[in-house]
């Protein structure tokens, strides 16, 4: 299997972008994100996830030229429009501007709006913890998950983040906190990849098209998937479809467009950032953080969200990354001119 560098990806996915129709600007931020997705091992929105970029930028179901502008700020919030492009270049359009307004007032809040997936929403929080800052973020996606009790896609799988810096007695800078998690059962591209392969899903995940429970992943895929933990994984969707979708000024899940076909036009989603100076609250936050995390691990084996993308972000770094022939000769084929 060929093993290619982090640099590599990230050209790899460069390359593909623009010759799809994707400007210097949008190019460069999506395959930074593929690159980092690459990195800590997370395929399924990595490489595995850019057919779906490609063949967007293709039909116009994201905007590959297009230039997202600050419509509206206030002196701890701004609001960013994506104008269908991509929801990375949206944020980096902006990113500083947060970070000013985060040091600045204590809290700073980004939306963006007429936007397109977000892909990892860890890698943005990741950004703002290197930064120094505490954030959490609100992505809402096209339809696939039931609400509790229902039998039809109404929300998203609609994730949501936190990510925090963390530093030693020493003053290092050790990798973030980052949470990251999909408010579905288990992520979308789980079951488009189980389906595809053939093989079962546990039960829980999703329902068929009547409504009853199924290993079936093909039969989830013509049904819905379903909320972790029931009616508190409901409850969590609402609140990132509202936050990512409706405060935002966006489509909620039910009115956007699916992101796993060309159909329907751009889904105009929309995402919010919320972030944190911790110095402006507390003195000792880094340190109470470490304490609290001695005496989290001590004599057991938790592990602290975000240790294990370091760890493969580490490993990765050094030995470069698998890839499948068949996964390079698919992007090869879908970007060809």
């Amino acid at each position: 299997m060929p093993v290619l560098s982090l640099e590599e990806i990230r050209q790899l996915s460069f390359d593909a972008l623009r010759r799809c129709g994707a400007n210097e600007e949008h190019a460069t931020a999506v395959a930074l994100e593929l690159m980092d997705a690459e990195a800590e091992g997370i395929r399924n929105v990595g490489l595995g996830y850019i057919h779906l970029y490609l063949n967007h930028l293709k039909c116009g179901k994201v905007i590959g030229d297009a230039k997202p502008e600050i419509v509206r700020q206030s002196a701890a919030a701004t609001l960013v429009n994506a104008r269908h492009g991509f929801c990375h270049t949206a944020y980096l359009h902006a990113e500083e501007q947060l970070i000013e307004t985060t040091l600045r007032e204590g809290v700073g809040m980004l939306a963006i709006q007429q936007s397109y997936s977000a892909g990892v929403l860890g890698w943005f929080v990741r950004r703002l913890a290197q930064r120094g800052l505490v954030a959490l973020m609100f992505a809402n996606s096209s339809k696939a998950v039931a609400a509790h009790g229902g039998k039809v896609p109404f929300f998203g799988t609609n994730p949501f983040a936190f990510g925090s810096p963390r530093q030693s007695d020493s003053g290092e800078m050790l990798a973030p906190v980052v949470v990251d998690m999909a408010t579905s059962s288990t992520a979308r591209v789980n079951i488009v990849k189980a389906a595809a392969a053939g093989e079962p899903v546990e039960l829980g995940h999703v329902i068929d098209a009547d409504g009853n429970p199924t290993t079936d992943a093909a039969a989830g895929l013509k049904g819905a998937q379903l909320p972790v933990g029931g009616p508190k994984g409901f409850g969590l969707g609402l609140i990132v479809d509202l936050m990512g979708g409706a405060l935002t000024g966006s489509n909620c899940s039910y009115e956007a467009s699916m992101f796993s076909t060309n159909d329907g036009g751009p889904p105009n989603v929309g995402q919010t950032i919320i972030a944190f100076n911790p110095e402006f609250y507390s003195d000792g936050y880094l340190a109470h953080l470490e304490t609290m995390f001695a005496s989290l691990t001590d004599d057991n084996e938790v592990r602290i969200p975000g240790e294990r993308r370091q760890q493969l972000r580490e490993q990765h770094e050094r030995d470069g990354v698998e890839v499948p022939q068949a996964l390079l000769d698919k992007i090869a084929d879908l970007s060809a001119v």
